[in-house]
């Protein structure tokens, strides 16, 4: 993390100094040109929607994944094509990650599994005294269309944008516990993690930014965006290894009453981040 922090600190410095007005040659006339190749780098701040969101509880209820808060990280690659530019299909390496925590209860009473999970028929873990964190984690690869209003101003400084996109994700995560009292006594006090099985999902995005330029070569951009996780590829299966938890996104009476419904990993990101931009459209 602090190399990757270094690394965009010393790109920004770079574009500064080459933008500044000794080494900068370019002059905004009545008409600017956009750019035909732009490097995003941003933070988001994630909420969870429709079924990411809840209680740690709710997660071992089947109700939803339980999370409360998120963060994420983006890469983004965008190609200008169009007089104006204003056409840009792009390619996305981005990093969600979704959590909550209890600081009253843990979830498994045993302190382990080493049966089966889910439980079969209605059955669910007891809870017990204790605290508990669940985390999932959403490393990404995206593509997607751009649609940029470049005639927002005559100078190109402010480029609002709309955009859609497909995601392939893959989503694990893990559960950590401590109860103050096991079933076992041995495991009592004892922080245990269990694995969420890593799967892969296909996704899509949806939302709306703008491009801050601030010099030829260097700007802002920010925007909301809408994703869903796991669009296409739910299933739920059976885990026969210990400590181990499936995403359990589909609906199957058949392995537990309890997944009655299919789940989709529904969240908003709020983003913010720096721009290197590159070429100049035609018009």
């Amino acid at each position: 993390m602090k190399s990757c922090i270094l690394l965009v600190t010393l790109l920004v410095f770079s574009f500064l100094i080459y933008d500044s007005p000794v080494n900068s040659q370019v002059v905004y006339g009545t008409k600017a040109k956009s750019p035909t190749f732009i490097i995003e780098i941003s933070g988001s701040y994630d909420l969870p929607i429709m079924d990411a969101g809840g209680n740690v509880s709710d997660f071992f209820a089947f109700k939803t994944y339980g999370t409360s808060v998120g963060w994420g990280s983006q890469f983004n690659f965008k190609f200008g094509i169009g007089d104006k530019a204003q056409y840009r299909p792009y390619l996305s390496l981005g990093y969600s990650q979704l959590q909550s925590s209890d600081e009253k209860l843990a979830y498994i009473d045993s302190n382990t599994i080493t049966t089966i999970y889910p439980l079969k028929g209605s059955s669910l873990y007891d809870s017990t005294a204790g605290k508990s964190s669940l985390i999932f984690r959403m490393p990404y690869i995206g593509v997607g269309f751009e649609y940029a209003f470049v005639e927002t101003n005559k100078k190109r400084t402010f480029i609002p944008f709309i955009g859609v996109g497909f995601t392939v994700s893959i989503i694990t995560g893990m559960y950590r516990q401590t109860p103050i009292v096991s079933k076992v006594p041995s495991s009592s006090g004892l922080e245990i993690p269990f694995t969420i099985k890593p799967d892969v999902r296909v996704g899509m995005t949806a939302g709306l930014g703008a491009d801050v330029r601030l010099t030829k070569s260097f700007g802002l951009n920010f925007g909301t965006k809408f994703q869903i996780a796991n669009l296409i590829g739910k299933k739920s299966d059976i885990m026969h290894e210990v400590n181990k938890l499936n995403l359990l996104d589909a609906a199957d009476t058949q392995l537990n009453t309890n997944l009655n419904a299919n789940r989709s990993i529904g969240f908003m990101e709020f983003y913010l981040g720096v721009s290197f931009l590159m070429g100049k459209s035609k018009k």
